[in-house]
């Protein structure tokens, strides 16, 4: 933890402070800010958050999903927790699964939707990114400074293809399970994990959550969202101190952002994001005061809003449980006024009484006799 600490501490005194140095005279901005687009930069914010939050939900079978407004807590309790440790996302992500696993979701559904949901996100974000680095190249010319975040979102497009039509193909699936069974002890072991992971969960689960082309779509839809809302939040952080940015410097201060956001060394790229993106606007003939208090604002909105957010949500989900079993109303309302006896649930056949005094039926004549059997 004393690492962390330090490392956070020596990135804020190195980038973010150089970076700072001359806009301290320009604080007299913040009382000529037009609070519209303050404004219009919260609602976005809060928009991207709740397109995550149905992106979350529509990666659950629909048997099994929890209520809207748990999910909704679910998933701001994984961000605040994201925001506040070193690699954050793996920390938010193992808060989620076990957030969803409380309230009755499998695990390996909870985990499969998660690792999903995180898959599905960056391909998005990388196929918006590059469209937005072809418009602006059309529109105004290459620049350097979008050379780097072009490239690492190809590579990464690349990767995420090249794994998926691996994971596809028969004969690799057997040549990992031949390797993984050759590990001593507990080799053959996982592999049969591995194996049974990928038939039951992975398969059935992409077939029941993705097996129509509206829920594709639908959950396209919910990625791109949240990713342009946040976007939105951005330039309109911008536009508060200063006159709007285009495309191409939003796209490349954002790419950078979700780049840096991936680094483990600070808390969702704290320090490392401000640094580089400032550099790249003003490049772009912004200027230096407008951009340092755009970027601080869209922080503070983006980044330390949603861990009060997501404290309040931890807690209201500790205090009200979700029961484990539920009635359905009718029955749930019928249970407090009607005696035992009455409660619907499975009734057995009725027996007929059969007196002891019955006279023995008498026995036919020729064949075997034939024995009378009671219920």
């Amino acid at each position: 933890m004393l690492v962390q600490v330090l490392t956070l501490v020596l990135v804020t005194w190195l980038l973010v402070l150089p970076q700072l140095h001359g806009s301290l005279k320009s604080l007299h901005l913040l009382f000529r800010v037009d609070d519209s687009w303050v404004l219009l930069a919260l609602t976005a914010e809060l928009a991207s958050l709740s397109f995550y939050t149905l992106l979350t939900r529509a990666m659950l079978p629909e048997n099994i999903r929890p209520p809207l407004h748990r999910v909704v807590r679910i998933d701001l309790s994984a961000i605040a927790l994201g925001h506040c440790l070193p690699d954050g996302g793996a920390a938010g992500t193992a808060l989620c699964w076990r957030l969803l696993v409380a309230e009755g979701v499998p695990s390996t559904t909870a985990a499969f939707a998660k690792l999903a949901q995180g898959l599905g996100s960056a391909i998005v974000l990388q196929g918006l990114l590059l469209a937005s680095y072809a418009i602006g190249s059309t529109t105004s010319g290459a620049s350097r400074w979008e050379l780097l975040p072009a490239a690492c979102s190809t590579a990464i497009l690349a990767m995420i293809g090249l794994t998926l039509l691996a994971v596809r193909r028969v004969g690799v699936r057997r040549r990992v399970g031949r390797l993984v069974s050759r590990i001593p002890w507990w080799g053959p072991k996982l592999a049969q994990v591995l194996s049974n992971f990928y038939r039951r969960h992975l398969v059935d689960q992409l077939r029941s959550v993705l097996g129509s082309r509206r829920a594709l779509l639908i959950t396209v839809g919910f990625a791109g969202a949240n990713w342009a809302f946040d976007a939105l939040a951005l330039w309109a952080s911008l536009r508060a101190y200063g006159p709007s940015i285009g495309l191409e410097p939003l796209a490349i201060a954002f790419g950078i952002q979700a780049l840096a956001a991936w680094l483990p060394i600070t808390p969702s790229g704290l320090g490392i994001s401000e640094a580089a993106i400032i550099p790249a606007l003003i490049a772009f003939g912004s200027s230096r005061n407008a951009i340092v208090l755009g970027i601080l604002t869209w922080r503070v909105i983006a980044y330390w809003l949603p861990i009060p957010l997501g404290a309040l949500a931890f807690g209201s989900l500790r205090a009200f449980k979700r029961s484990a079993v539920k009635l359905p109303p009718g029955v749930a309302a019928q249970a407090l006024t009607r005696p035992m006896r009455e409660l619907p649930g499975p009734r057995a056949e009725p027996v007929p009484a059969v007196p002891d005094s019955d006279p023995k039926p008498a026995r036919p004549s020729g064949g075997p006799q034939l024995k009378q059997c009671r219920r």
